[in-house]
C-alpha cells in the first residue's frame, strides 16, 4: 500500500472502497488499469488459483455494499469539503510518512538505485518540503515516487502468491501478500517508539488516506463496474498482474493511469458500448 501503514487503512475501509488499487500494495506502482477488451478478456496476464472464489465473490458483493452504503459517501464529502491544493500536501505528507518503508524494501530486494532515489525523497522532501507536504523531490529534481512493500520483497526471492483471498474489508489478497501487509504494518515510520504516535494518531491518518484514495479514484473505479463484464474476476486479474508488476521491478505510478474508456491500441475507434473518455484515477 501506499499508505504509512497498510493494516490500519485497509480496516478503514480503503481496500472495501477500490479493491483493485488496494490489492496492487497499493496505489502506487501498479500496472496500468486494462482497456476494455482487457477488461473482459478471459485469457489474459498470469493467472492465481483461486480455490475459494465462491465465498470469495460473496466477501467481493459485501465490500462493494460497504463501499456504496460508506466509504463512498464520505470520500465524496472529504473531496467536495477540501480544496485540491489542500488534498494534494496532505496526499504529498502521507506518501512522505512511506518512504522509510519502501526505502527498507528497497535495499531488501537489492534495488539500490531505487534505494538511492527513496532515500533522497525521503531527505529533501522533509526538509525543503516542508515534512513532505511539497514534493520537491519530484517536481524539480525529476526523482519520481514509487512503492516498495513486504510482499513483493517475498516475491523477489521467489515466495510465491499462494492461493487468491479475498478478505472482508482488507479486499483482495493472497497468502504471500497477507503475510506482507502484516509485517508492513509493523515497519511504518510511525511505528518507531521514539516518535510517541499514538494510535489515534495512527487511526486519523490512516482513515484520511484511505478517504483521499477513494475520492481521488472515484471516476476510474466507476468505470471499471460500468464496462466490466464480471468485475470480480477482472478486479482478480488487476490484482495478480500489478502484483507481478511490482515483484519483477516495475514502477508505473497511479497518475501514469489512463481512463478506462481508452480504446485498445490498435483499435479502430472505442469499444462497443463506451463513451467519451472519463478523467479520473488510491489507495487502503
Amino acid at each position: 500500500m501506499r499508505a504509512l501503514d497498510s493494516a490500519l487503512i485497509v480496516a478503514l475501509g480503503l481496500a472495501a472502497a477500490s479493491p483493485a488499487l488496494a490489492a496492487s500494495g497499493g496505489p502506487g506502482a501498479t500496472s496500468a488499469f486494462p482497456s476494455h477488451e482487457a477488461i473482459n478478456s478471459k485469457a489474459t496476464g498470469p493467472t492465481i488459483e483461486d480455490p475459494f472464489e465462491k465465498v470469495n465473490r460473496g466477501l467481493y458483493s459485501f465490500n462493494k455494499g460497504l463501499d456504496r452504503a460508506v466509504m463512498r459517501p464520505l470520500a465524496m464529502t472529504y473531496r467536495r469539503g477540501l480544496p485540491k491544493t489542500v488534498r494534494t500536501g496532505v496526499r504529498n505528507g502521507l506518501d512522505n510518512l512511506d518512504e522509510p518503508n519502501t526505502l527498507m524494501n528497497d535495499v531488501l530486494q537489492g534495488r539500490f538505485k531505487d534505494g538511492g532515489v527513496t532515500a533522497a525523497r525521503f531527505v529533501v522532501n522533509s526538509t525543503i518540503g516542508v515534512a513532505g507536504l511539497f514534493d520537491v523531490a519530484g517536481a524539480k529534481m525529476n526523482l519520481p515516487i514509487h512503492y516498495s512493500d513486504f510482499g513483493q520483497t517475498l516475491g523477489r526471492y521467489g515466495v510465491g502468491p499462494g492461493p487468491y483471498v479475498y478478505v472482508p474489508v482488507f479486499g483482495p489478497s493472497d497468502v504471500r501478500d497477507g503475510l506482507g501487509r502484516v509485517v508492513d504494518s509493523f515497519t511504518g515510520i510511525l511505528n518507531i517508539h521514539d516518535l510517541h504516535a499514538t494510535t489515534a494518531a495512527r487511526l486519523g491518518l490512516a482513515a484520511v488516506d484511505g478517504l483521499d484514495t477513494r475520492a481521488e479514484y472515484d471516476e476510474p473505479l466507476k468505470e471499471l463496474n460500468r464496462v466490466a463484464t464480471d468485475p470480480y474476476a477482472t478486479v482478480r486479474a488487476f490484482y495478480v498482474q500489478s502484483r507481478a508488476d511490482k515483484v519483477s521491478g516495475g514502477h508505473k505510478s497511479v497518475q501514469d493511469l489512463p481512463d478506462f474508456d481508452a480504446p485498445p491500441a490498435g483499435a479502430a475507434g472505442p469499444a462497443q458500448g463506451s463513451t467519451p473518455p472519463s478523467s479520473g484515477a488510491t489507495p487502503h
